[in-house]
């Protein structure tokens, strides 16, 4: 396996999610689209505020959303010529939290970890931490019982955190899957879901939103203030 390009080890799970990602990752890329030709039309006006959550907001994985959106929106402001040039890595938006598990785990355990992770994907590593498996939260509600060995989608595919993100979009859109493990150098070091997708479209259309406010001097309504996960 070789870092810095795609490693296409086999099928993994069917999207399986309340969202397809077909329709995700189609939004996502219009939305580029959309902002190229909206940027290329006038000046840059700056650096957009980041808003803070409301009070109301603090549960655990929906702050743990709003930080992770926060992260890709910096990411965005900082380089728009990622977008414009088409130029957005994995790396920029890719989950750093992965949640490992051995092939023996038992469906009990990787239930109460998902639970308590707030993840819907588990990645199955053997003991050198190389990829051999993926698990949804759809898969563990099909069983009662057993372990990971048992119930995982293996071969997997994977990427590298340097795959450009049009490429990565594309190539889940016609195997449809909802997430690729990131592996550099053999070892998982991130991952990317349908969700991770959606919240650069949200960061997106937030740029555009704020970019338009910017040029027409209006002040910004409560509900783009107060816009969450």
């Amino acid at each position: 396996m070789q870092s810095g390009v795609n490693l296409l080890l086999g099928s993994m799970a069917n999207f399986d999610q309340g969202v397809s990602p077909i329709i995700a990752v189609a939004m996502l890329s219009l939305a580029v689209g959309v902002l190229v030709g909206y940027l290329i039309s006038g000046p840059w006006r700056g650096r957009l505020a980041l808003v803070r959550p409301a009070p109301n907001a603090q549960e655990a994985r929906r702050s743990s959303l709003y930080e992770k959106r926060q992260k890709i929106l910096r990411r965005l402001q900082d380089d728009l010529d990622l977008l414009l040039e088409n130029q957005v890595e994995v790396c920029n938006l890719m989950s750093t939290l992965v949640v490992r598990v051995q092939p023996g785990r038992s469906v009990a355990e990787m239930r109460r970890l998902m639970s308590t992770q707030h993840m819907r994907h588990l990645i199955v590593v053997d003991e050198t931490e190389r990829a051999v498996g993926v698990i949804s939260d759809r898969d563990l509600l099909a069983v009662k019982d057993g372990i990971a060995a048992d119930v995982m989608h293996s071969p997997v595919m994977a990427i590298s955190p340097q795959s450009m993100l049009l490429p990565t979009v594309s190539h889940m859109i016609e195997n449809n899957i909802s997430c690729l493990p990131v592996v550099e150098e053999d070892c998982v070091v991130g991952i990317v879901t349908t969700t991770d997708l959606l919240l650069t479209l949200q960061s997106i259309l937030r740029i555009l939103q704020m970019e338009r406010v910017s040029r027409s001097g209006e002040t910004p309504q409560e509900d783009m203030v107060d816009c969450m996960i």
